[in-house]
């Protein structure tokens, strides 16, 4: 049976590397948002946009639908799809920037993931990651404390479960999110995103 799953996160946990993994384990299609097609429009979009967060939201809402229908074409198919971005994301960023439009009225016309995982890493951890990379404005805005702590709450509502990665390598990271998803997946075959799932713990990383 394939599946869409969506790993959702802040930035530096490791989303993009996971993505590759699981798709690979799962011999899938490795997606994001806003995807391949928009990543060179990506930073003239944000600077037009600059002084208007809704539109940037718009325009990320945008990507995921035209993401989510891709993704629900390749599982038609047969193929699993992974995921690294969703409507979560999105959502949780754009109210954390001060959106207040009714954005939620947009979820019913998106396609909905099997299962949507929240990936969690020790915040120095995450840090030492960002700067060990050409950090964006958009890695930087989640050192701040406040702005990182709501975006982190609104992805915990939004997702069906979390999974620490702290101190874990790509390997065994990608191993429990494997076990994880094939035995929620093999418990019901109706869509999980509005049943909140256990949270990882590392007794589960074995």
């Amino acid at each position: 049976m394939a599946a869409f799953i969506a790993l959702e996160g802040l930035d530096g946990v490791g989303k993009s590397t996971l993505v590759k993994g699981l798709a690979e384990h799962f011999a899938g299609v490795a997606m994001s948002t806003p995807g391949d097609a928009l990543t060179q429009a990506r930073p003239l979009v944000l600077t037009a946009f600059a002084h208007d967060e809704l539109a940037k939201a718009l325009f990320y809402a945008a990507s995921v639908s035209s993401q989510g229908n891709a993704a629900r074409r390749q599982v038609e198919q047969g193929h699993w799809v992974v995921m690294d971005r969703y409507w979560a994301s999105t959502i949780a960023y754009a109210k954390s920037r001060g959106v207040v439009a009714d954005l939620e009225s947009l979820s019913r016309h998106f396609p909905v993931p099997n299962l949507t995982i929240l990936v969690h890493l020790d915040e120095d951890e995450r840090r030492a990651r960002l700067f060990n990379r050409d950090a964006t404005p958009e890695d930087l805005e989640t050192l701040n404390p406040a702005f990182r702590n709501r975006v982190f709450a609104d992805l915990q509502n939004r997702c069906d479960g979390m999974a620490d990665v702290t101190g874990l390598g790509k390997v065994d990271a990608v191993r429990t999110l494997v076990n994880y998803i094939n035995t929620t997946l093999s418990s019901t075959s109706s869509h999980l995103g509005s049943n909140p799932r256990p949270k990882l713990s590392k007794e589960d990383y074995v």
